[in-house]
């Protein structure tokens, strides 16, 4: 199995997550998948990479793959039953398992935006969509760039693809609350 993907952590001092998202981009091949993650998130099981190229080998078509999360502003990245104001990472860790153990490389179609804590897109499929986006975000910083990127990929007609079997630890505010904003 060849690995054709690469975890990103895009950072902007300067809040514009567009550029940001752009610049670590550019560093791929086009034929690469970039996995944008939040910084605030965490794969909980040790076979993280395995369960992405195996998505990316099932499914190549997909424009994105986004998971499941412990917290999420949107219902459909989290899996029905997950307590998401648990603060036991074994609790969570547990929950990956289950999800690996369940739904390995099963997945849903989202014909909606995502949340963007992980949002895996190839290359050639960004090279696509850039310029809208980027034009869609020129008044935005941070919050809604993952929105403006889902309806990018789906005025394409491309898929976006929830993988089931995978699940991240999301910090998402967890000491402030979903709505705290100070820090964007």
């Amino acid at each position: 199995m060849k690995k054709t993907f690469r975890i990103l952590h895009p950072y902007a001092l300067d809040k514009n997550y567009f550029n940001a998202i752009d610049q670590e981009m550019a560093l791929l091949h086009s034929d690469e998948w970039g996995v944008i993650m939040d910084l605030d998130t965490m794969p909980l099981r040790s076979d993280f990479g395995f369960q992405l190229q195996a998505y990316i080998d099932k499914y190549p078509d997909s424009g994105m793959f986004t998971c499941y999360a412990s917290r999420c502003h949107y219902a459909p990245q989290i899996r029905r039953g997950t307590n998401t104001e648990n603060p036991d990472i074994l609790y969570h860790k547990r929950q990956a398992d289950k999800c690996y153990d369940d739904l390995h490389l099963q997945v849903k179609e989202l014909d909606r935006r995502i949340a963007g804590h992980l949002m895996m897109i190839k290359k050639s499929t960004w090279d696509l969509i850039r310029s809208e986006v980027k034009v869609a975000t020129l008044v935005k910083k941070i919050l809604g760039v993952d929105t403006q990127i889902s309806y990018a990929i789906l005025r394409h007609g491309k898929k976006i693809r929830l993988m089931r079997g995978v699940y991240l630890f999301h910090y998402l505010r967890f000491d402030k609350g979903y709505n705290y904003i100070g820090h964007l």
